[in-house]
């Protein structure tokens, strides 16, 4: 078979390369070797250099009459995906192409050498070194000279000169060959090398293993660290004078010339070794042996050879070569570690030196530790040549190879030998080194896996040993996440995310690959090398199990994969083993993350063609792992490694997820194959040309083909053909399955079956024959190992398959398409330029094959018992397997969200959410905020669920409830349970124990979802939008009718918007708490911001009213609706009030009580009131005029008669706040309305107040109007300002009287505001409790507006009559809520600054009085009459009364927040009231004030 040509094989995209030995004999003829100082170099001149010394030299080659491969950097190896070597090789920085001669170009490969020709060498070879040994010994008698032998063995390590070396090496490469087929490495000439007298390959084996044995001793990385030691030392010695000393540079020259400072002839440093050369010689010996160890494995593995030529001193030279290079050599210099471990010592040699006795000034030396960088440094003058090795090495490692098949080895020095290429897998390759270091050592970790699957497949005695092997092995790889993954596998789409889209063709460059650690290849490799030949009938033994006593063969089965079984079985159990110690025991813990990454690369690598055995090997992981899982469900609590759990659960769930993602794949875009033999006729022609690529790229200028049978195009590069490669015929994808499966149903479908139907099972077995063709072609194309041990896998497999099938699921005869796998066990000779067969799919349709068959394997059928593993364990009696296996069916879900649809899982998930555990209840409303967030529409079913986990326990709980509910709100504003969701979350943030951080996230969430400024930014960069008439239009404004149709629903839910209003001020000014400090200045710039935004929230408030009104049944139903939309509109107005103005005639009409809401009337008219009341302060004086001299004042009087106390109140507010405008005049429409109404409950409550002492004996009707006259003169008492009201500092008790005659009564000089209080006096001594509460409701409305009555108050004894413990508790409760509100009104009037506006108005008010701030001094009255009665408020927290303890609390920590009461006297109360047990809320309420104190004066608590 011709070879092919390098030049064109390394410029052809996606072909593989040829073997390492012919690539190896095709680069080089000539060697050379240049070091750092480029100032001396050396050249070993052959007839035939060692094949692969050049291939990788790292310098510029001198010229060569045989045309030597130059280059002037390291030449990266072109990754191909299916060669031996070549495949695994990292691209070199800054990749240099090939440069040729001409003359290589043209070289052929050698002919064949005659047997008459290689014993003619070998016999001349022989005889020249026995004469030279005759000669030799002649001279050495004669004249006592050194003997030419003596110098041979010094210079070269051996008898033999370099070009007989040369010779024998060109006798080994010309017969040897890197086809294997099916089996053993052979040679093509097999009888050649057998047919050489035996006698002269036994001479000719003992000098080859002379040059071997010396190689052996070589170590230049240690013998050159002992130069650089001493260099090191005879520069820091104080005696500068100490003698000659010799650079590392100079060590490796080729010329023995010396230099130095101290000049002196050689031999004058009195040790060779470090003689100036010596390096170079030393070097030899090593190049000279490792061609001996080439030779003679080549001539060892001959088939048919002489068995005295294989020797067990030659094996064992060899084998210990070989450790020794791995080791000494290539490991140090690959990894830049020579220098690691290192001992400087006076006349050392580090590793490779003999230490000599330590004088005291040897000791005083050896402390002296250079720099670690300047040795490394130096060291790169070893490691260059070193390196210029991996080309030779591996070839002897595919010699060795082809050695261990042929030939029975020692266990010792197998055992010797597979460590040694172990070892390799630890090399950790440095780019300081060489900048294509990492693929040098892909070169040695691919040669050397080879030869340790060779051993695992020759010696199945051995397998159990050498899986043990590998465990100390992965405690020592490389850990850094750069050299963790370097072996390269193609990159399978399936592999990825379902999301994920390949873009650009499969064969390109990017992203086309992906990598996996070397262990896990390896492991691979192992499991698919103990395939044999499945047994053609039932009867027959499989071979390799004839030894009964072998405990890797399994008699019951049939298809061959028993030994793949056992290897299974052994590796996860050792695993598992190792990871489920406790503790550092066996480093556990360092195991775990390796199961962890080795359960990664395999879900990799399970898509991809030349891994089948990965699917077995997760098989049998996800058995082991659920078995221990299940095992450490019923053991008890300290027998189980908390961190193996965690460790196990995370694989399985991997595992069980990926399964998933298969499963899922393959039912949304399964094969579409013919269901019947009748439907694979062809397609008709296209009446137009179709881009049918799977890249989903359109037409391009570029390379298109066009399939024969279907006429659509594709893109070249995505198929694999260029233009000068187009077949005579091609079919695309679908074309080629669709014919395959024809040609295959007239093959193999039954005679006797009843219809032409092809099942799934049928097309699974057409499917596994294109995989076959397409690994038979790759192993012919590339001979590689991996490809060839792949497809007997998939042999065997599709043979154990077919035995447990039931012939009658498919039309096809299974006893047919077994026997025809079986007879494709072989592997066919290639023929000189040989195609691709023609049915053979592109890599996207191996792809799609892959995918097919991977969700019908045994690892994915079992999906239902590896979900139910995962679901029994979400019961556990374990709280932490409980939370494991959440996460693990988290993982599951995010794959397939389906699944969530099953019962059994959504009802193991709905137990989770009331699990005792914090961390389950966290994880499992984690695993369904996951999964409603990807479906939207199933949020519905776990609405329930989530909403009861805002009010969890667990702070992480509702943390993360809340961040659910933020992102469906976000990604589905329509979402049906937003309003429970917000109002439940409001309420968590409104509720004063819950925790900041929650809280924090509450308004964060909320400022997202109705504040976003972003969204209100497009109201004036966003183009209009379609809308219906009478929507709003801009993008903006619809996303305002969203949040205002949300506010308006959470509202409706709460019934209040109490919380809403607190909300929304928090979020445009800022909270109380924390935010009261802040300057007015940034106060004023966040509303400046929030205008424009609440401006087009209000407008989509009004419009959803109107819309509202249009839509309404007028049924009693709308009336809540009303009542929200109207409650939402009164948040706004009393942030900006302004923006009403503009509204009020849409308001107006509500105000009559005829809304057809008979239930909500009242509530109706109380929200309209109270939204006039605030924005009349911004009507103008036109406004105010018009509204007035209509039916405005006349409507807010009628509801005071008609509803109420709570609309009452709100409509005597706007009729004041209307009187009290300032363009209003003093005879204005609206003040004597409000004065009528006055005198008309005057009068009333005058006329009753004698009635009775009891009102709770009278009639009902009665009852209501004493509290609607109570609440409408309190109400008009605190909320007009009359001219001429502001009380002297020393108030006189004896203006306070009842006027009898109302027709005195006025609303200036507070005329009307003495009378009634001291009316409310009078109803304040009656009997009944509600009456009382009434009249104190009343008075407060005084209180309020006139601070210093309170000081009235006490003199008479009201304030002690109503606190103190005769008051009936009801009346205590109604006095502190007073007080309460006294507290925050005053708080207000301050901070607002309408008590400073209302000081300036008042003319009367000196400037003295001004600048001290007398307002303040009126705010200060409330609280310091408290103050006088702090030890009465104390005991009121013993009171028996729950609410009286709630309430005193409550009015305690407003009196703390102003400072109006002693913290150090109250804190021991507050820690007193930690032992109310009958009231939660007020203990809460108590520990919140205690925890704030604490941020403050935290001495005091410790205090």
């Amino acid at each position: 078979m011709e070879e092919p040509n390098l030049a064109r094989e390394r410029c052809r995209p996606n072909m593989p390369s040829s073997s390492p030995s012919k690539v190896f004999e095709q680069l080089v003829d000539a060697k050379t070797i240049e070091f750092p100082d480029r100032q001396h170099s050396m050249s070993m001149s052959m007839e035939l250099a060692p094949p692969s010394a050049a291939s990788l030299s790292p310098n510029k080659a001198p010229n060569n009459d045989s045309g030597a491969l130059t280059s002037s950097a390291p030449q990266p190896l072109p990754p191909s995906p299916n060669g031996k070597l070549f495949s695994h090789v990292e691209k070199a920085e800054n990749p240099q192409p090939p440069v040729m001669k001409k003359e290589h170009l043209q070289q052929h490969p050698p002919t064949p050498t005659s047997v008459t020709a290689i014993q003619d060498t070998v016999e001349r070879i022989v005889n020249a070194v026995e004469n030279r040994d005759a000669s030799s010994r002649e001279s050495a008698l004669a004249n006592g000279t050194t003997s030419q032998r003596q110098i041979l063995e010094v210079t070269h390590g051996g008898p033999l000169t370099s070009t007989e070396l040369s010779q024998l090496a060109l006798l080994c490469t010309a017969g040897f060959s890197s086809t294997k087929n099916g089996g053993p490495k052979q040679y093509d000439q097999s009888s050649l090398w057998a047919a050489v007298d035996g006698d002269l390959l036994a001479a000719l084996t003992p000098m080859l293993r002379a040059h071997v044995t010396s190689a052996m001793r070589v170590d230049l990385v240690g013998e050159g660290l002992g130069v650089i030691s001493k260099t090191v030392q005879a520069e820091n010695s104080p005696e500068k004078k100490s003698g000659p000393v010799i650079t590392i540079h100079q060590w490796m020259m080729q010329v023995a010339k010396y230099s130095g400072p101290n000049a002196a002839p050689l031999g004058s440093l009195g040790d060779s070794k470090l003689e100036p050369g010596a390096g170079f010689g030393r070097l030899q010996i090593l190049l000279c042996g490792l061609e001996a160890s080439n030779i003679l494995l080549s001539i060892m593995a001959a088939p048919g050879i002489d068995r005295r030529v294989i020797e067990d001193e030659s094996i064992e030279a060899c084998v210990t070569l070989i450790k020794n290079h791995i080791q000494k050599h290539l490991i140090p210099a690959l990894s830049n570690t020579g220098h690691v471990g290192m001992s400087m010592t006076a006349s050392g040699y580090g590793s490779g030196g003999e230490e000599t006795e330590q004088t005291p000034k040897s000791k005083k030396s050896r402390s002296v530790s250079p720099n670690r960088g300047v040795v490394a440094k130096s060291l790169k003058a070893v490691y260059s040549p070193i390196l210029s090795t991996v080309g030779q090495f591996g070839t002897m490692i595919e010699r060795a190879d082809a050695f261990v098949v042929s030939n029975e080895m020692d266990d010792s020095l197998l055992f010797t030998l597979s460590g040694a290429a172990l070892s390799t897998l630890m090399i950790d390759a440095s780019p300081l080194v060489r900048a294509d270091a990492a693929s040098l050592a892909s070169i040695i970790q691919v040669s050397s896996m080879d030869l340790i699957a060779a051993i695992f497949r020759r010696y199945p005695r051995h397998r159990s040993i050498i899986v043990e092997d590998l465990f100390p092995l992965m405690l020592k790889l490389p850990a850094s996440k750069r050299s963790l993954r370097t072996f390269l596998v193609k990159k399978s789409s399936a592999s990825s995310s379902t999301n994920d889209i390949v873009k650009g063709p499969p064969t390109s460059n990017v992203d086309d690959h992906e990598y996996i650690q070397p262990i896990c290849a390896l492991t691979l490799l192992l499991i698919q090398s103990c395939v044999v030949m499945p047994s053609q009938d039932d009867d027959e033994h499989m071979e390799g199990a004839e030894d009964s006593n072998d405990s890797w063969a399994l008699k019951d089965d049939h298809s061959g994969l028993q030994g793949c079984v056992a290897v299974c079985n052994q590796f996860t159990s050792q695993m598992l083993q190792r990871c489920a110690r406790k503790g550092e025991e066996g480093g556990a813990s360092e195991f775990r993350p390796i199961l962890s990454n080795l359960v990664d690369d395999l879900l990799l690598v399970r898509h991809l063609p030349e891994y089948p055995a990965a699917g077995m090997l997760l098989l049998y992981l996800s058995h082991r792992l659920g078995s221990d899982l299940l095992r450490a469900s019923s053991a008890a609590k300290n027998q189980v490694e908390a961190t193996y759990l965690a460790t196990a659960m995370d694989a399985f769930g991997k595992i069980t997820s990926a399964v998933a993602g298969s499963l899922q794949r393959n039912r949304e875009n399964p094969f579409k194959l013919p269901e019947s033999m009748d439907l694979c006729a062809p397609s008709p022609e296209p009446r137009e040309e179709i881009n049918r690529c799977f890249c989903g790229r359109g037409n391009l200028d570029t390379f298109m083909v066009d399939c024969d049978r279907c006429h659509s195009w594709h893109h070249g590069s995505c198929v694999g053909i260029t233009k000068d490669t187009v077949p005579d015929i091609w079919m695309c994808d679908d074309c080629t399955l669709q014919k395959t499966v024809a040609d295959q149903a007239k093959v193999f479908a039954r005679g006797n079956r009843d219809s032409d139907s092809l099942t799934s099972t049928d097309h699974n077995h057409v499917l596994r024959q294109l995989l076959l063709s397409y690994l038979t072609w790759t192993a012919q194309a590339s001979h590689s190992q991996i490809a060839e041990r792949a497809r007997e896998f998939l042999i065997a497999s599709w043979v154990k398959q077919l035995e447990g099938s039931d012939e009658t699921l498919g039309s096809f005869d299974l006893g047919l398409v077994r026997n025809f796998a079986i007879s494709q066990w072989t592997l066919p000779t290639p023929q000189p330029n040989q195609q691709r067969p023609r049915a053979h799919l592109t890599d996207d349709g191996n792809q799609r094959i892959m995918t097919s068959l991977v969700a019908s394997s045994e690892l994915c059928v079992s999906f239902n018992r590896l979900l139910g593993v995962i679901l029994r364990l979400m019961g556990d009696k374990l709280a932490s397997l409980r939370k494991l296996s959440v996460k693990a069916i988290l993982q599951v879900v995010n794959i397939d969200p389906a699944l969530m649809t099953q019962p059994t899982v959504r009802k193991e998930v709905s137990r989770c959410f009331h699990d005792e555990s914090i961390s389950v209840r966290e994880a499992a409303v984690s695993l369904v905020g996951d999964y409603i967030i990807q479906s939207p529409n199933l949020a519905a079913a776990f609405h329930a669920p989530l909403l009861e986990r805002v009010v969890d326990k667990g702070i992480s709980v509702r943390k993360r409830a809340v961040r659910i509910f933020r992102d469906v709100l976000l990604s589905n504003p329509t979402y049906e349970g937003r309003a429970a969701a917000c109002h439940a979350m409001m309420q968590r943030a409104a509720d004063r124990k819950e925790d900041d951080g929650v809280r924090d996230l509450i308004h964060e969430t909320f400022h997202t979802l109705w504040f976003n400024s972003k969204a209100f930014d497009m109201g004036t960069t966003g183009s209009p939008a379609k809308s219906k008439p009478g929507q709003l239009g801009t993008k903006a404004e619809l996303y305002c009718r969203e949040v205002s149709t949300q506010m308006v629903e959470v509202v409706r839910v709460s019934g209040s918007n109490d919380i809403l209003s607190a909300l929304v001020k928090g979020l445009l000014f800022g909270f109380s708490e924390g935010d009261k400090d802040k300057k007015n200045v940034e106060r004023k710039k966040r509303q400046e911001d929030s205008r424009s935004q609440c401006n087009l929230l209000v407008k989509a408030l009004i419009e959803l009213l109107l819309s509202f009104e249009d839509t309404r049944d007028h049924n009693e139903d709308d009336g809540k609706q009303l009542v929200a939309i109207l409650a939402t509109l009164s948040v706004f107005s009393q942030t900006y009030p302004e923006l009403l103005v503009p509204h009020v005639d849409t308001l107006l009409p509500y105000l009559k009580g005829d809304n057809g809401v008979k239930r909500y009337e009242a509530a109706v008219v109380s929200q309209v009131s109270s939204m006039i009341s605030v924005a009349s302060s911004h009507f103008s004086s036109g406004e105010l005029s018009r509204l007035t001299s209509g039916e405005l004042p006349t409507d807010l009087v009628n509801i005071c008669y008609k509803f109420p106390s709570e609309a009452v109140t709100s409509a005597v507010e706007a009729l004041a706040k209307l009187a009290n405008h300032p363009d209003a005049t003093s005879d204005s429409i609206q003040e004597k309305k409000l004065l009528k109404l006055a005198t008309q409950f005057y009068s009333y409550l005058l006329k009753t107040k004698d009635v009775t002492n009891d009102f709770s004996s009278m009639k009902k009707s009665v009852r209501d109007n004493v509290r609607r006259a109570l609440a409408a003169l309190g109400s008009i008492c605190r909320f007009y300002e009359c001219a001429g009201a502001v009380d002297d500092h020393n108030l006189d008790s004896t203006v306070f009287s009842v006027e009898t005659d109302v027709t005195k009564l006025q609303l200036s000089n507070n005329v009307l505001s003495n009378a009634s209080f001291a009316l409310f006096m009078e109803y304040l001594n009656k009997e009944d409790e509600s009456t009382k509460c009434l009249a104190l409701r009343a008075m407060n409305g005084v209180f309020i507006s006139r601070p210093r009555v309170v000081l009235v108050a006490e003199q008479l004894g009201i304030i002690p009559s109503v606190i103190g413990s005769e008051a009936p508790p009801s009346v205590q409760i109604e006095s502190l809520r007073c007080w309460r509100d006294i507290l925050i009104s005053e708080e207000e009037r301050i901070d607002s600054g309408a008590a400073k506006a209302k000081m300036d108005a008042q003319k009367n008010v000196t400037l003295s009085k001004r600048i001290g701030g007398d307002q303040d001094g009126d705010a200060c009255i409330s609280g310091s009459v408290l103050t006088k009665h702090s030890d009465r408020l104390y005991e009121l927290t013993l009171s028996k009364d729950e609410k009286v303890r709630h309430m005193i609390i409550d009015l305690i920590g407003h009196l703390l927040r102003q400072g109006l009461i002693n913290p150090m006297e109250t804190v021991p109360h507050l820690l007193a009231v930690q032992g109310d047990v009958k009231s939660p809320s007020t203990r809460a309420l108590a520990l919140k004030l205690l925890l704030t104190e604490g941020e403050k004066r935290p001495d005091m608590l410790r205090e």
